[in-house]
């Protein structure tokens, strides 16, 4: 007869070693994380959207830097309106104008060789102080306006004389082109008034300048004097933009950075073309001899 000299199995102990052994194991190092776990191990992103603009900006944005067509509508009398608000912004005219150095107020409405001239001011021209005259008209040019400029200009012996209107004959703008061209002592600007909506029935004023007549005989001056009107379009409507996000922190102008790009690129091309240009073509006409 044959006999197991194995020792019996001590089911007792075995359980217990099985029972040490699952209590030294974590239960993360076998089990699957809980609902509530996979939440907090893997959070989910909130979703982010473009951010709303405060109400009504559709509404302002449709009317923002729309022309003014009516000027009397802001400017009801072109001597106790516009001409009081413009004595007060000198620095417009010297912006339009490319004065120097800014312009001092004398007066409004002074008498100068029997006429009343709507604004008599002064500016620092080279070592001395030299008179500037300002007349101007909230309708078409006329001959009566053109007349006390040039008598109130020569009586003072202004440096500059600058008629401000809303439209300008061509017979005008010919007029005060060829006393610019003839009269060195003189400078003879037109201006013309542009305004712009902002906000509701607000708006922004400055002087530009105007359209000039035609010159079928010359039709490069026409061009350049439409790159010269184009080129201060390009810097007002800039500032008027820089007028508007200020006032409007919150509404979205980021639609307009490329086009706000693209005008600062070509206006800082226009103006290297504009430097060699000026390198190459001398101040004054060349001379000869002649017989």
């Amino acid at each position: 007869m044959t006999t197991d000299a194995s020792p019996a199995l001590d089911w007792t102990m075995l359980g217990q070693s099985f029972a040490d052994a699952h209590a030294e194991l974590d239960s993360s190092d076998y089990l699957l994380p809980t609902e509530a776990e996979a939440e907090q191990t893997t959070p989910v992103k909130p979703a982010v959207v473009d951010a709303a603009e405060p109400e009504g900006t559709d509404e302002r944005r449709a009317q923002w830097l729309r022309t003014v067509e009516n000027i009397r509508t802001y400017f009801g009398h072109e001597a106790s309106d516009f001409t009081p608000w413009l004595a007060r912004r000198l620095g417009i005219v010297k912006r339009a104008a490319w004065f120097e150095n800014p312009l001092t107020l004398v007066g409004t409405e002074q008498k100068v060789a029997g006429y009343r001239i709507d604004i008599l001011a002064k500016t620092q021209v080279g070592d001395r102080e030299r008179f500037v005259v300002i007349e101007n008209q909230l309708e078409r040019t006329d001959a009566d306006h053109l007349g006390r400029l040039i008598t109130c200009a020569a009586e003072v012996e202004a440096s500059h004389a600058v008629w401000i209107s809303t439209e300008f004959r061509d017979d005008h703008l010919k007029v005060m082109e060829a006393l610019q061209q003839h009269h060195r002592a003189c400078s003879f600007i037109p201006l013309i008034i542009n305004g712009a909506l902002t906000e509701g029935n607000r708006a922004v004023f400055d002087l530009v300048p105007p359209p000039t007549y035609p010159s079928p005989e010359d039709h490069l001056r026409e061009k350049l004097h439409l790159a010269l009107r184009q080129a201060r379009e390009v810097h007002l409507t800039l500032k008027r933009v820089e007028g508007l996000i200020s006032a409007n922190p919150e509404a979205d102008f980021t639609r307009y950075r490329r086009l706000i790009t693209e005008a600062g690129l070509w206006s800082y091309y226009a103006d290297d073309v504009a430097d060699c240009l000026l390198e190459t073509i001398p101040e004054e006409r060349r001379k000869q001899q002649v017989g």
